[in-house]
């Protein structure tokens, strides 16, 4: 008992000892002055039995230390082995977590070199490139769900679950330049001589135009890429580049020059497209020569003031035109006189939007029907070069026509399909994916490059 104590008390053997060597003294006074006291009392025969109580208790006292000492020994024993295996215990911990560390480094590298593979396999394939972009609503339930960085689910009204997969999906949270950098490898090619095209699809207030035009603090790809070209081309101070910039909206089934000025006597609404070789061309067009970032900036302002935009119920600035900004690129080698033709083709398509929630009416509707129209004109195409159709109805829309250098077999397509995280627009939510994933089943064939 007097061990358990001890052990509970956390004392030393010495500590322990010195206490009893204080009780054992105690006591020894209080014999003594009980002795005093009573001295004349005590007979012999009680002051013998007193002695050998007294040295039946010294025996018990050194009984004790014996058991304590050896307690204590087999304690410290057991201590020192505990102390061992924490200590292996946690280094095991510490080399876990590295082979952790070494595996998650392992399967990212592993990862991306699969999904470079898969992008080269993309693009030898000439496979439309289609990325998807979430915007930021907070104003209802969230019925979007994010699995990864390329996949996605969305639950319809009926309880049903959809999964999506393509080449990345951005999330609400996602910066303008993030989006810009996973685009940047097809948008620079067009330095080398390919021509590009990158468009934005999706409803009404999906973000499309956030997404190819910014704003000044935060500019979109149409900049971004435009301003990255430009210094792209002064870094190879070998070839001599000469850049252009057109501008132009399709609305209703119109081509606008953006960029002219409205005091021409060549009205905008009289451009046509005409055949060139195997692609087209817009006479009259008005392309201007860019060599700094701040002549885009200028040209873009210019564009943005002149495009069509309205309210409607669905948004308070909509879009009612497809927006194309397009870069021709002529390099010229100085040392091999090598030629380069490129184009970068931006595409920040109007959205698509159900009459019933736009509560279009007058001019409103007359647009909405014109936008509906182009854009199923755009799908019908996709359809027919998913299927490899012999026709492909380039001609049935204006948007199709002036994309025939795009999608006609020559270029890299690249496409954004913007969507709504709400629980409200997942009727609309829905289609652009599937619109979106049917785009990416479009095989173009291997770009080729222009060079002379």
């Amino acid at each position: 008992t007097q061990v358990s104590e001890l052990r509970k008390a956390a004392w030393s053997p010495d500590q322990f000892m010195e206490q009893q060597q204080q009780l054992l003294l105690a006591a020894s006074h209080t014999n003594i002055n009980h002795r005093r006291q009573h001295s004349s009392a005590m007979s012999p025969e009680s002051a013998e039995k007193l002695r050998r109580s007294t040295q039946a208790m010294h025996a018990n006292t050194r009984s004790l230390r014996q058991v304590v000492v050896r307690e204590f020994a087999g304690m410290t024993g057991l201590i020192q082995k505990a102390a061992i295996h924490l200590h292996t215990i946690q280094q095991r911990v510490v080399n876990f977590d590295a082979e952790l560390d070494g595996m998650r480094t392992l399967y990212m590298r592993e990862f991306l070199h699969r999904k470079q593979l898969f992008n080269q396999i993309q693009e030898m394939r000439g496979n439309i490139r289609v990325f998807c972009r979430c915007r930021h609503d907070d104003r209802g339930s969230n019925a979007v769900t994010f699995l990864g960085d390329g996949e996605l689910q969305v639950t319809t009204a009926q309880g049903h679950v959809k999964t999506f997969e393509f080449e990345k999906v951005f999330q609400p949270n996602s910066q303008q330049a993030e989006v810009f950098e996973d685009t940047l490898p097809i948008i620079t090619s067009c330095v080398d001589g390919y021509n590009v095209c990158l468009m934005a699809y999706g409803q009404t207030g999906a973000g499309k135009t956030y997404t190819m035009m910014g704003k000044d603090s935060d500019p979109g790809i149409n900049i971004r890429a435009l301003s990255q070209l430009i210094q792209i081309c002064r870094d190879r101070a070998q070839v001599d580049y000469t850049l252009k910039v057109s501008m132009l909206e399709v609305y209703n089934e119109r081509l606008i020059d953006l960029l002219c000025d409205t005091s021409d006597s060549v009205q905008p609404s009289k451009l046509v497209i005409q055949k060139k070789g195997k692609g087209i061309c817009v006479p009259g067009l008005t392309e201007v020569k860019v060599t700094t970032v701040a002549d885009v900036v200028e040209l873009m302002e210019i564009g943005g003031q002149h495009r069509t935009v309205a309210m409607t119920a669905m948004n308070t600035s909509s879009s009612r035109s497809h927006l194309m900004l397009k870069l021709l690129v002529h390099g010229v080698d100085r040392v091999s006189k090598a030629s380069t033709h490129g184009s970068l083709m931006l595409l920040d398509l109007a959205g698509s939007e159900r009459i019933s929630r736009s509560e279009a009416t007058g001019k409103r509707l007359v647009e909405a029907a014109a936008i509906n129209k182009s854009l199923s004109a755009l799908g019908q195409v996709f359809n027919a070069l998913r299927t490899s159709s012999l026709h492909v109805p380039y001609r049935n829309s204006k948007l199709t026509h002036l994309l025939l250098p795009a999608l006609g077999g020559d270029a890299k397509a690249c496409m954004f399909v913007n969507i709504s995280p709400l629980g409200s627009n997942m009727a609309e939510t829905l289609s652009t994916l599937q619109f979106g994933a049917a785009a990416r089943q479009v095989a173009l064939g291997e770009a080729k490059q222009n060079v002379s």
